[in-house]
């Protein structure tokens, strides 16, 4: 067999392979579409807020991926489930609006894939990206000070100023960027039932 029959055809069997794989995506994956939720006449996965995608470019540039998952895995009685991490297993769907899919494979802090139904209140998700150690003492998640900005404490509180003031003389105020990231953990809910995804 000549040499450039032989390449001709191992050519052509890598780009048979890649054609196959990307129509075998497509058709699992690309024509999905949110679905009505009769429950809530809503549809679902709900489309996040333009706060919410900056926050996910945010949680990227932070490495928060480094250290957390964004899928609940397993069946119905699988580890994540039975941790509480979700009610149901992420699927697909989920990630729909979600760009780029943010899928991550560390576990070394716990699943956020429904963080924004296990912690819904903005000011300790707050407290946690200033000092994770303020709410749980054993947290080995990095403090972020820097996504907040040090002013000096007035007569009166600044309304979104954290509960936590680090010297008595000042009070932290969330930066742009620490709003972004905790719109996009309240937008990581998954509370709803989808086709291949009912509750649990």
């Amino acid at each position: 067999m000549k040499p450039t029959r032989a390449l001709a055809i191992a050519f052509g069997a890598l780009l048979l392979t890649w054609v196959a794989q990307a129509a075998v995506g497509y058709l699992q994956v690309g024509r999905l579409e949110p679905v009505l939720n009769e429950e809530t006449n809503l549809t679902v996965p709900p489309v996040p807020s333009g706060l919410a995608h900056t926050g996910a470019r945010v949680f990227a540039s932070q490495g928060c991926l480094e250290c957390h998952s964004l899928s609940a895995r397993g069946p119905k009685d699988s580890a994540d489930l039975t941790r509480g991490w979700g009610q149901r297993r992420s699927v697909a769907r989920d990630y729909l609006f979600r760009d780029p899919a943010m899928l991550g494979t560390a576990r070394i802090g716990p699943d956020l894939s429904n963080i924004g139904a296990r912690m819904p209140e903005g000011d300790k998700l707050m407290q946690h990206l200033y000092d994770p150690r303020l709410l749980k003492k054993n947290s080995t998640c990095p403090t972020h000070p820097w996504l907040f900005v040090k002013k000096p404490a007035g007569p009166k509180a600044e309304p979104d100023a954290l509960q936590v003031s680090p010297d008595g003389w000042h009070q932290l105020l969330p930066s742009y960027h620490a709003k972004a990231l905790v719109a996009y953990l309240q937008s990581l809910n998954a509370n709803y039932a989808l086709p291949e995804a009912p509750l649990k």
